[in-house]
């Protein structure tokens, strides 16, 4: 499937609080041309033509699922269960943060967020395929027989590989990948990296060669950042450098409404005789409201500017006052210092990551400062947002910081989805080159070796005497083949070669290989097992049956005084990861070929501690 034109592509941004959907059907010729898609006939949005759809659902009080999405708008909440902002909790240490704090919405375990985000997913899944069938007429039967390809990407704050397994989980759960034999589903970009695509891809920014922006994807759950180089402005054709390992923080503009929640209940909570008037979930409904959402996407516009801004509660008598709790006919009050104090702490803490990236430049002997940052996401395309940044830049003492251009993404809600189609696009049109052409590692990967013994630098290792060629060999040493902090550039084959010796009688052509991972600093990296500081991540199963003695090297084992040298075959080959942005994969090459047979030629055993290494 990799190497096939996709008859169908289908990019999904699963959002905390919304979700984005766009598809393509790429052209036989100037693949760049096909136009995107966005799904925007979601069920439950009436006339609005929404460009994304809630992360959201209803449950009845058997488990059975009532709604979606903006079904959840109209549902009945009596006696019924919403669930919300479920993605992030596929995190452990976000959920056991939530715990901790007595969230009491959160999911019970890791377990039951999966089944949240399969359930979702399933719905989101469904809808796709419905609209791809109408809008392009191939019925139910064409859809299973097409080559479809799904592409999500995922929060650059999910480190580990535990998490993004888990992703990958729910993923095939909801169905994408598996309806039809030509179906495939693929984690490929970081929200980050996706909306860095998107920006260079689409952006009215005449950038030049050797440019450094700042991407910063603020959306509902986590600000995403990414700082990158321009390696080629020119269309069709850009590309872009990693120059920083991307980084990420959980704030988003849900943490904005539960403030505001907090703050209106506290407001109210000073009058019980005036909550006995209103509706229990009084704050939860007005944050639901369309007046509130406007308020809070449209403050620090020029043309929405007021001292004060007056919401309408739900539930409420339109002739209702209230002095102290400051409610003016059946609409509650706030002043702009009130709204701009949700918004603050915020963006300071976002303001805190932007730092370190300039702190990292200036550290790391960058020469060129940063000539654009650009804001995108919910939170992101907030006007007040924006021109807070640009005002920390500007009365900022730091060298790099002052001639920084804080702009906009040209469609700041839907740049991560673009960038991950536009990015595949640009792939199928170019025949291999991505937009981003390398990317630094955040984590180092090695792999367990043997290796011959040496009296002189060997000192306390595991030594063990081959069997075959009767050498001693110290073991379980590790290779690292990638170490936290290297460019890995796209074109690059990173691998690992294996000599293997068989017995002429032993038909077994399959071979066990352990993958280490490592969070520490490149210059404390652990040479061997006994040493501390990593851990196992997987365990690669490389199956070469089929592979003949005529395609090995025959060898023999040294002859001794009283006894003829043993006979044995060597077999050589390569395990080659693939350091996705936001996955880890490996292939298995044989004698300067991918190898294939008519089994799995490799298959990966993740091991669950090493897995959760990076996690926060």
């Amino acid at each position: 499937m990799a190497n096939e034109r996709p008859d169908i592509l289908v990019a999904i941004d699963l959002g905390t609080t919304y979700t984005g959907v766009a598809w393509a059907r790429p052209q036989q010729k100037q693949v760049l041309q096909s136009p995107i898609q966005i799904i925007h006939n979601w069920p439950g949005c009436s006339t609005k033509n929404e460009q994304k759809v809630p992360t959201c659902l209803v449950y009845n009080n058997d488990n059975s699922l009532s709604s979606w999405g903006y079904l959840c708008e109209d549902d009945d909440l009596e006696e019924k269960q919403k669930r919300e902002f479920f993605k992030i909790f596929l995190d452990k240490q976000t959920l056991e943060d939530a715990h901790r704090e007595g969230i009491s919405r959160a999911p019970a375990s890791v377990q039951e967020a999966q089944k949240l985000v399969s359930a979702y997913l399933c719905e989101i899944y469904a809808h796709v395929k419905s609209t791809v069938e109408l809008h392009t007429g191939i019925g139910h039967i064409g859809w299973k027989e097409l080559a479809v390809e799904f592409i999500f990407s995922v929060p650059t704050t999910w480190r580990s590989q535990d998490i993004i397994n888990s992703f990958k989980k729910c993923i095939e759960d909801a169905g994408f990948g598996v309806e039809g034999r030509r179906h495939t589903a693929a984690v490929e970009l970081t929200e980050s990296e996706a909306a860095a695509v998107g920006t260079i891809k689409n952006s009215t920014v005449a950038f030049q060669a050797g440019d450094i922006f700042l991407s910063v994807d603020a959306g509902g759950g986590t600000t995403d950042l990414a700082l990158m180089q321009v390696v080629e402005p020119r269309e069709p054709f850009p590309s872009l450098s990693q120059i920083n390992q991307v980084d990420g923080i959980g704030i988003g503009a849900t943490l904005i409404d539960q403030a505001f929640v907090s703050m209106i209940n506290s407001r109210l909570g000073q009058f019980p005789d005036l909550v006995q008037q209103l509706p229990p979930d009084c704050a939860e409904r007005l944050v639901r409201s369309e007046r509130y959402r406007t308020t809070k996407h449209k403050f620090g516009e020029r043309v929405y500017q007021s001292t004060c801004y007056k919401l309408t509660l739900d539930g409420v008598p339109f002739n209702l006052n209230h002095g102290g709790a400051r409610i003016e006919l059946g609409r509650i009050v706030l002043s702009w210092e009130e709204m701009q104090s949700l918004f603050d702490p915020h963006v300071d803490s976002i303001m805190r990551k932007i730092r370190e990236q300039l702190d990292w430049m200036q550290a790391n002997g960058v020469t060129r400062p940063i000539n654009y940052m650009i804001l995108s996401g919910g939170l992101g395309s907030s006007k007040y947002v924006r021109d807070r940044t640009q005002h920390e830049m500007m009365t900022s003492t730091h060298p790099y910081a002052q001639k920084v251009k804080v702009l906009q993404a040209a469609d700041p809600q839907l740049v991560v989805v673009k960038g991950l189609l536009l990015d595949r696009l640009q792939k199928l049109d170019s025949g291999r080159d991505p937009v981003i052409v390398s990317r630094v590692a955040r984590a180092s990967y090695g792999v367990i070796y043997k290796t011959k013994y040496n009296p002189d630098i060997h000192y306390d290792e595991d030594i063990s005497t081959d069997p075959f060629d009767g050498e001693k060999y110290v073991t379980n040493q590790i290779d690292w083949i990638i170490k936290k902090g290297d460019s890995i550039s796209t074109h690059a084959t990173i691998s690992s070669p294996f000599t293997k010796k068989v017995d002429p009688k032993d038909p077994n052509r399959s071979w066990d290989s352990i993958v280490m991972i490592s969070d520490l600093d490149r210059d404390l990296l652990p040479r061997n097992l006994s040493q501390q500081g990593a851990q196992q991540l997987c365990v690669i199963n490389s199956n070469l049956a089929g592979v003949n003695h005529s395609d090995m090297t025959k060898k023999r084992k040294p002859k001794g005084l009283f006894f003829h040298g043993k006979k044995f075959y060597e077999i050589s080959f390569e395990v080659r990861a693939i350091v996705a942005p936001a996955d880890l994969r490996f292939e298995l090459w044989f004698a300067g070929q991918k190898f294939s047979g008519s089994h799995e030629p490799i298959k990966i055993t993740w091991d669950r501690e090493g897995a959760k290494v990076g996690a926060k």
